[in-house]
């Protein structure tokens, strides 16, 4: 299924990816670091090291949930579930056929 959405589609995986390592990696490195439990040197390392490299690993696993949700809320948007006199949902399958 080729994605094409209008500008800005692309926004919700990034948000979603940005979430998950900042509040859910980052934040509690940042937690263990200020309250001694984890060295600051080993929470300043692992927190750039997980800056880094995990948006890159996460990315398509986020694009994966923003999907998810999207066609959670808009079911009618899937390919399959359109009905047959429907014209106002254009998709580019309808334009390769």
């Amino acid at each position: 299924m080729l994605i094409k959405r209008g500008n800005g589609f692309y926004i919700g995986p990034i948000c979603i990816n940005y979430g998950f390592i900042a509040f859910g990696v980052i934040s509690p490195l940042m937690i263990l670091g200020f309250s001694a439990t984890l060295p600051i040197v080993w929470t300043l390392s692992l927190s750039i090291l997980a800056s880094f490299a995990l948006p890159i690993l996460f990315y398509p696993f986020a694009w994966s949930i923003w999907l998810m949700l999207y066609y959670l809320c808009l079911p009618k948007e899937l390919y399959e579930n359109r009905s047959e006199n429907s014209d106002d949902l254009l998709f580019d399958e309808d334009e390769r056929l």
